[in-house]
């Protein structure tokens, strides 16, 4: 009767011993201190494209009341603001390769890296293009 009788309270300890390991999770100062980090780094490649994409329109602006074509002052903007793209494209990559474990993952943020900066390239130019457009039609018909 004695083993049936601890039987009980070995399995109340072993229960017990459970909950307090599943219970053991990284404190919430730890776990909002990595989300800060992530979210820090995320916003850092992001407010790099938001000065790369104001300097574009900050060029064009200059170029707006000249005669070039607006094809010229397009790429003239982008030209100027090569090195803004360059580091959205670095600190986007960084940003990425903090995130990837293993070397194919790693390879991937590269290529993510790349499309992002095209794309924001091409974004920019779309954008500067309609941009230059507009700003000369409503300059002429004033």
């Amino acid at each position: 009767m004695k083993t049936i009788l601890q039987a009980p309270k070995l399995s109340i300890l072993l229960v017990a011993v459970l909950l307090g390991a599943c219970g053991s999770q990284p404190s919430a100062p730890d776990a909002s201190a990595a989300a800060n980090a992530d979210a820090s780094a995320d916003n850092g490649w992001q407010a790099l494209r938001a000065r790369y994409m104001d300097c574009v329109q900050h060029r064009a602006d200059d170029g707006i009341a000249g005669k070039a074509q607006t094809k010229e002052v397009v790429s003239s903007a982008l030209a100027a603001c090569n090195g803004e793209l360059k580091a959205m494209h670095d600190a986007f990559g960084s940003y990425l390769d903090g995130q990837m474990v293993s070397s194919h993952g790693k390879s991937g943020a590269r290529q993510a890296a790349d499309r992002v900066t095209t794309d924001t390239r091409e974004k920019a130019r779309s954008y500067l293009t309609r941009y230059v457009e507009r700003e000369r039609y409503v300059a002429h018909n004033k």
